[in-house]
């Protein structure tokens, strides 16, 4: 698996479940989409070389069936480019060639660079199909290789999960992977600049050093030695869509915790879990900020 070297970490955190839901309705659309439009440029290849290699149907038998094909082809495409919004995929390059070729099946290369995200990724993959099988209306395309080359710090933050889809060979479950974490890298940066912005006093941005390039959002109390640290994580679900996963670390000096009698900043990280559960990522950021804002000296 080839990897670039950039660098820059993932994140994960708890969505609210509408926008969640509206999300991997788009990712799982659009990926249907591109494998619908695969299977029909499938076919109509096929046909143009059963029509080269048998020689036995004339061209007006063929030529409304390819017509009807590419007009398909067409229409998906189409609809492939407006999904790209909603689901921040963009391919900006496909190419097919074809490895080998008989009476009865071929084997064809297909190769796609895009982006997801802002990340660039590229895919190759085999794809073998009977003939036979098209002709008769039933044909079934098989995957039998796929390799990927993507960012570095998508590596680093879910190589099992890469591993297991080539291992599966599913373009569909790469493709959800990409969209999703895609998405995940625009919502922190998103998220964490705004709030650093809008809030220069109490919020800042913090980098760190590791090979992810992560980053996270620390919320400062003007009054007091308080800090909280907003772990902006990821979490991967079955179908291979990541999520956020946030979590909250409480920094305070041995004076600030000597008087917290009622163990407030202990359970803070819990009652940080429920507010995003209830109440969503900015809504529950803000909450923070907020708090952190009417601290008394």
């Amino acid at each position: 698996m080839k990897t670039q070297q950039r660098k820059a970490r993932v994140v994960s955190d708890v969505i609210p479940q509408n926008i969640e839901n509206q999300r991997q309705q788009n990712e799982q659309k659009i990926s249907e989409l591109q494998a619908e439009v695969l299977s029909l440029e499938q076919r109509l290849q096929q046909f143009r070389n059963a029509q080269s290699l048998q020689s036995v149907k004339s061209s007006d038998s063929t030529t409304p069936t390819l017509d009807s094909v590419t007009e398909e082809i067409q229409k998906l495409e189409q609809l492939v480019k407006e999904n790209e919004i909603l689901t921040g995929i963009t391919i900006s390059e496909a190419t097919c060639s074809v490895l080998e070729q008989d009476m009865t099946s071929s084997l064809r290369q297909h190769a796609i660079v895009g982006e997801a995200g802002g990340k660039q990724f590229k895919l190759q993959y085999d794809v073998r199909e009977q003939l036979q099988k098209v002709e008769s209306g039933g044909s079934e395309a098989e995957v039998q290789m796929l390799e990927m080359d993507v960012v570095h710090d998508m590596v680093v933050q879910l190589e099992s999960n890469l591993q297991a889809v080539a291992k599966a060979v599913s373009v569909r479950e790469l493709l959800q992977l990409l969209a999703s974490y895609g998405a995940w890298v625009e919502d922190r940066e998103r998220a964490i600049n705004h709030f650093a912005s809008t809030f220069p006093e109490l919020v800042k941005r913090e980098d760190s050093n590791d090979e992810q390039g992560s980053f996270n959002m620390v919320i400062s109390d003007p009054h007091r030695d308080l800090q909280l640290r907003v772990l902006w994580e990821l979490k991967v679900l079955p179908m291979q869509s990541v999520v956020p996963d946030l979590k909250l670390q409480v920094e305070a000096s041995p004076e600030v915790l000597a008087k917290d009698k009622k163990g407030v900043m202990s359970s803070a990280p819990e009652i940080f879990h429920l507010m995003l559960k209830k109440f969503g990522i900015e809504s529950a950021i803000l909450m923070l900020i907020r708090l952190m804002d009417r601290s008394p000296t």
